[in-house]
């Protein structure tokens, strides 16, 4: 039996051998069509995370070079994707919400300043007061993003099964809880976008989809844009779907060396302004087009939407993505992207006349690879302008070699100098640096840092989450705990953020702080009948086993 089981090993070793060459000694692709062939199948080969399903349009000096369909828009009904296949784009919307504000503007009917106050009166005092039509459009509003919901015990899977009118989701939104001063940090909100929906159907008095229709899809002729109700959108848009790898021997029998889910419906009112149209890449390409032109918007007002303002965002748009610009730092673009229920899309627009646009239905895609390497091709360019001076930080010896820390702040001066707006070092570079120094015993200099990503790098909650896990499972876990205190602090409605606290203490072996964190956790977590009340329990449970013994 063993000897059976030996054999089976090295043959499957053998596989796997054959089939890593297989893959490495392919050349890279030489055209578009040979780079999205290699996206499609086998989709992982030059690792942009899942297979490409979906279409994608390029264009130079205003006119299409590539425009291609790829993969199924419904695997049960065997219904291939064409270039005609409408898709859900997310957060793409965003910049077709920003026109529709700014073309109120425009008409004196809206003013950038205006407080919200002036809309939606019934709206606690703290937001109507306070935050204006500028600062949701800029997502400096302190509203939070889909996260602040949980603090006011909504649980993010019942939100998006559930319907709302457009008042109904701002008192909704009002009850939430801001998060930054005002004006002072950028902070991603889709909450802050669906706001300016129910804005512009007071100022306009016509409903979010009539508004978009006669203000931007018949003025433009778009033939499959707009935002619709659910029926349409599951009837007739690219069913959305999620990718996972898979390993092992289940990576050579899976089809693209994964598995791939159906994703959850979502209530359209609950994507709105914020993410809710959908549309096609020719469609997309018409509207960019419109914009750079001021087809819709005078040049004055669409120079307004396009400045950058905190971290590079614009009105709807962002400038100069870092990802993108670390890849290639001779580029200057304009871009978004979206995801919603299984579908990813993005829009670049680059100053030299590129345009790349792809909708997707399988996620998750890295949008910064495809877009990079679609951007080489289309110029002829090879891949030799990532901006360089990086310190290697896979050992402690060759990171000073390279200049060490000040190498490293160098580089992301030069980096926030391409991109205009500040830029730090990535969560994963900043975990890993202070990894490196506390293999070499340097606690001082990694707790500066930790303290430095804390309080400068603006970390989200599944940011400070993941970096918390890393170190709790590491040799120093009590490293750890820090960055799961300070997730409490910013955000104390989250179950989540309090289980994981106590499961810091657990492993530090502070039994009576993890019993009261993880009680913590289920308080919060019964108010909104969270999905992980009972892993909460479940946890609670083995603390007091565990402090018993």
């Amino acid at each position: 039996m063993k000897k059976h089981i030996v054999k089976l090993l090295v043959l499957f070793g053998i596989i796997l051998l054959i089939w890593a060459l297989g893959t490495l000694s392919k050349s890279s692709p030489s055209t578009l069509e040979g780079l999205m062939d290699s996206y499609a199948n086998p989709g992982l080969k030059l690792k942009i995370g899942s297979p490409f399903s979906g279409t994608v349009l390029v264009a130079k000096n205003g006119k299409v070079v590539f425009h291609e369909a790829y993969g199924e828009s419904n695997i049960k009904t065997k219904s291939f994707n064409t270039i005609n296949t409408k898709f859900g784009i997310g957060s793409l919307t965003k910049q077709f919400t920003a026109m529709l504000a700014m073309q109120l503007v425009e008409k004196n009917q809206l003013r950038l300043n205006d407080t919200i106050s002036k809309f939606l009166p019934y709206l606690p005092k703290e937001i109507v007061d306070n935050i204006t039509i500028h600062q949701l459009l800029a997502n400096t509003s302190g509203l939070s993003h889909y996260q602040g919901l949980e603090a006011i015990g909504v649980d993010y899977e019942k939100f998006i099964d559930t319907q709302y009118s457009p008042k109904s989701l701002a008192q909704l939104i009002g009850k939430t809880k801001l998060i930054n001063t005002l004006d002072k940090t950028y902070h991603y909100s889709s909450l802050g976008y669906h706001l300016l929906g129910v804005i512009l159907e007071e100022v306009s008095g016509k409903s979010y989809a009539e508004l978009l229709n006669t203000a931007i899809v018949q003025p433009l002729g778009l033939k499959n844009t707009g935002f619709a109700d659910n029926t349409f959108v599951a009837q007739e848009l690219a069913q959305g779907y999620r990718y996972k790898e898979v390993y092992g021997l289940n990576a050579l029998t899976s089809k693209n060396g994964g598995k791939i889910t159906k994703a959850p419906f979502r209530d359209q009112s609950t994507t709105y302004a914020a993410g809710g149209i959908y549309s096609t890449t020719i469609d997309l390409f018409i509207w960019s087009e419109a914009v750079k032109s001021h087809k819709l918007l005078s040049q004055e007002l669409t120079q307004k939407m396009l400045t950058p303002n905190k971290d590079g965002y614009c009105y709807g748009w962002e400038r100069n993505w870092s990802e993108l610009i670390e890849e290639n730092s001779k580029v200057q673009l304009f871009s978004h992207g979206g995801a919603l229920s299984g579908n990813s899309a993005f829009i670049a627009l680059y100053d030299d006349e590129t345009t790349i646009i792809y909708l997707a239905n399988v996620n998750k895609i890295k949008a910064d690879k495809i877009i990079h390497h679609i951007y080489l091709l289309t110029n002829n360019l090879k891949d030799e302008y990532q901006l360089k001076g990086y310190p290697n930080w896979s050992s402690y010896s060759l990171f000073m070699e390279e200049g060490g820390m000040s190498a490293l702040n160098d580089y992301f001066n030069r980096l926030s100098k391409h991109c205009g707006y500040k830029i730090n070092p990535s969560h994963s570079s900043m975990r890993g640096i202070m990894s490196m120094y506390l293999e070499e015993k340097k606690f001082d200099v990694a707790d500066s840092l930790k303290n430095v990503f804390i309080t400068s790098h603006n970390p989200n909650e599944t940011m400070l989450n993941n970096i918390g896990y890393y170190f709790l499972n590491s040799d120093t876990p009590e490293f750890a705990l820090s960055f799961f205190e300070n997730n409490t602090q910013k955000h104390p409605y989250s179950s989540n953020a309090w289980d994981s606290l106590g499961e810091a203490y657990l492993t530090n072996h502070e039994y009576k702080k993890a019993i009261e964190y993880y009680t913590k956790a289920i308080e919060i977590g019964k108010k909104i009948k969270h999905k992980s009340l009972k892993l909460y329990q479940d946890n609670l449970k083995i603390a007091l086993d565990i402090s018993k013994n």
